[in-house]
């Protein structure tokens, strides 16, 4: 999935906050809801995680995610949706902290093991050999070329 539209739609914004949305407001939701997802763009970029294969769960979080952000963001009175502002602030606070995990890595959106915190082992390579250090020598020029 690339960065690029909205991770939910109004369906998706109507069964999340369970409202009913009128047919002829669902484009304004749907803008909403595409321009509240530029946050989440910016934050998957900032790890390279705009073309990574999501993780099976990654969809909807990144849905919920963005159905938050919405509703803290912008105060539209078409979704029939009228939180108090401590309510918003709150869903403010909670996106904010989820779109910073996922900035810096420490949530997990691309399936394959790929974030920060995700155990990792490495090994030096070591030769006892002339001829196998000239080999390591060259692989390495190889794998950084």
């Amino acid at each position: 999935m690339t960065c690029t539209g909205a991770y939910s739609d109004a369906n998706d914004f109507s069964t999340f906050w369970c409202v009913d949305i009128p047919e002829d407001e669902e484009a304004e939701i749907n803008r909403m809801l595409q321009l509240s997802a530029t946050s989440i763009h910016a934050a998957r970029a900032a790890t390279g995680g705009c073309d990574c294969t999501l993780s099976d769960w990654a969809t909807d979080c990144l849905k919920m995610l963005n159905c938050m952000l919405a509703v803290a963001v912008f105060n539209c009175q078409c979704s029939n949706l009228n939180l108090p502002r401590e309510q918003k602030e709150m869903y403010m606070n909670a996106t904010r902290e989820d779109l910073t995990l996922i900035r810096t890595g420490q949530i997990e959106l691309c399936a394959g093991a790929t974030g920060l915190e995700y155990p990792a082992f490495g090994i030096a390579e070591y030769s006892f050999t002339e001829y196998n250090t000239a080999r390591m020598i060259l692989n390495r020029m190889l794998k950084d070329s």
